[in-house]
C-alpha cells in the first residue's frame, strides 16, 4: 500500500493536541462519518504498551513532512461548517523515555494508518477522534479530519492512463473482477474484524458481569455459612445443657432413691432391735420364748401396735368373752390360710403356663 498516495486536512492538529494531552488521555476511538446518517465506529486504541507496541519502533512515514493543508477547497467536500480548523501549532517535545509520549505517538501513527486502510478504492473519506480520560469518564479531546487518496485515478487500468496521456479519445477498459474482489475481500475481512472485536467487547463484558455475579453469590453464600455456624453452635450448645439438666436431675432422683432406701433400712433394723429388746425384756421378767416371739411379732408393726395401745381396743380386751372371739378369729383366718396353700399345692400346674414361664 503506497501511503504517500494518501493526504490528510485537519490532523496535524489533533496529532499536536494528543501529543500535549497524552498524560490525560487513556485511548482513542476513531470513526468514519463520510455519511453524516451512519456513523461507524472502526476502532479504539489505548494508551497502553499491548495497543502501542506494533507502532512504537516503527518510524513515523510522514516524519519530516509540513503540514500538507492549504487554503484551497476541498475538491470532495468541506469539512462541517462548526468545526474550523484550529490554527498549526507546534507539537510539544516530550521526552522519549516517558511512557505517555511514546504511547501519543504510537496513537498518532495508527490514527494514519487506520485512515489509510479505510480509504484504500474510496476517493476520500471523513473521520471523527476523540480522545476520553482514565475509565471514560470525561471527553479530553474531539475533531475530525479528512483523508484523500490521490491516486484513486490511478486504479484505473494502464490501457485507459495511456490513451489519456496521448490525447486518444476515452475508451471503454476492458472489464476486470480481480480489483472489485480484492476490495470487496479487504472491506469484508475488515468489517469482519470490526465485528469478532465488538463480539470480543461483548464476551468481556458479560464476562465481567457474570464474574461480579459470582462474587455476590460467594460473598452471600459465605454470609449465610457464617451465620448457620453461629445457629449450630447455640444448638450445640442448648442440647449440652439439656443433657447436663437431664444428668442432674437423674443424679438428684438417684439420690433422693438412695436416702429413701437408707430410711427404710434403719426403719426395719430399729423396729428390729426394738423387737429384740422387747423380747429380752419379757424373758426378763419371765414371758416365756413363744410369748416373747408373739410380742415381737406384734412390735414389727407399728398400725398393730397403735391398734393394740389404742384405749378402746384395750377396754374391749379387759373383757374374756372379746379375747376368746379374737383368738377364734384368729384360728378362722389361720385355717383358710393354710387350706388355700394345701389347694395351691396340690393343684397341677398348666403345661402352657409352664412353657411360658421358661
Amino acid at each position: 500500500m503506497a501511503r504517500e498516495r494518501f493526504t490528510f486536512k485537519g490532523l496535524v492538529p489533533i496529532e499536536s493536541r494528543l501529543r500535549r494531552l497524552a498524560e490525560d488521555i487513556a485511548y482513542l476511538t476513531v470513526s468514519d462519518r463520510t455519511d453524516r446518517k451512519n456513523e461507524e465506529m472502526l476502532g479504539r486504541f489505548e494508551l497502553k504498551l499491548s495497543d502501542a507496541l506494533p507502532y512504537l519502533e516503527e518510524p513515523p512515514p510522514w516524519a519530516g513532512d509540513e503540514d500538507e493543508e492549504d487554503d484551497e477547497l476541498d475538491p470532495y467536500g468541506e469539512l462541517d461548517d462548526d468545526e474550523e480548523d484550529e490554527p498549526d501549532e507546534d507539537p510539544d517535545v516530550l521526552d522519549e523515555e516517558h511512557g505517555a509520549a511514546r504511547f501519543a505517538e504510537a496513537a498518532c501513527r495508527w490514527l494514519r494508518d487506520i485512515a489509510v486502510r479505510n480509504t484504500v478504492g474510496e476517493p476520500y473519506r471523513r473521520f471523527r477522534v476523540k480522545a476520553y480520560g482514565h475509565k471514560g469518564v470525561r471527553t479530553v479531546d474531539t475533531g475530525s479530519f479528512l483523508c484523500r487518496n490521490d491516486g484513486y485515478d490511478l486504479d484505473l487500468p494502464l490501457g485507459a492512463a495511456s490513451s489519456q496521456g496521448e490525447g486518444e479519445a476515452m475508451q471503454i477498459p476492458t472489464p476486470s473482477f480481480e480489483e472489485v474482489s480484492t476490495l470487496g475481500a479487504a472491506k469484508g475481512l475488515k468489517a469482519l474484524g470490526d465485528y469478532y472485536a465488538q463480539w470480543g467487547r461483548i464476551v468481556l463484558g458479560s464476562m465481567g458481569q457474570l464474574q461480579h455475579v459470582n462474587n455476590e453469590m460467594q460473598a452471600r453464600l459465605h454470609r449465610q455459612l457464617q451465620d448457620s455456624r453461629g445457629q449450630v453452635d447455640e444448638l450445640v450448645a442448648a442440647i449440652l445443657e439439656y443433657r447436663a439438666s437431664q444428668t442432674r436431675m437423674a443424679d438428684e432422683r438417684q439420690a433422693e432413691e438412695r436416702a429413701g432406701d437408707a430410711r427404710t433400712a434403719l426403719a426395719q433394723t430399729a423396729l428390729q432391735q426394738l423387737g429384740d429388746a422387747a423380747r429380752a425384756f419379757l424373758a426378763a421378767r419371765g414371758v416365756n420364748p413363744e410369748m416373747a416371739d408373739v410380742v415381737g411379732a406384734i412390735g414389727q408393726s407399728p398400725e398393730l401396735v397403735a391398734t393394740l395401745t389404742d384405749p378402746d381396743v384395750r377396754a374391749l380386751m379387759d373383757d374374756p368373752a372379746n379375747l376368746s372371739a379374737l383368738a377364734g378369729m384368729l384360728r378362722a383366718a389361720a385355717a383358710q390360710a393354710k387350706a388355700a396353700r394345701q389347694v395351691t399345692d396340690t393343684q397341677p400346674q398348666d403345661p402352657g403356663a409352664e412353657h411360658a414361664a421358661g
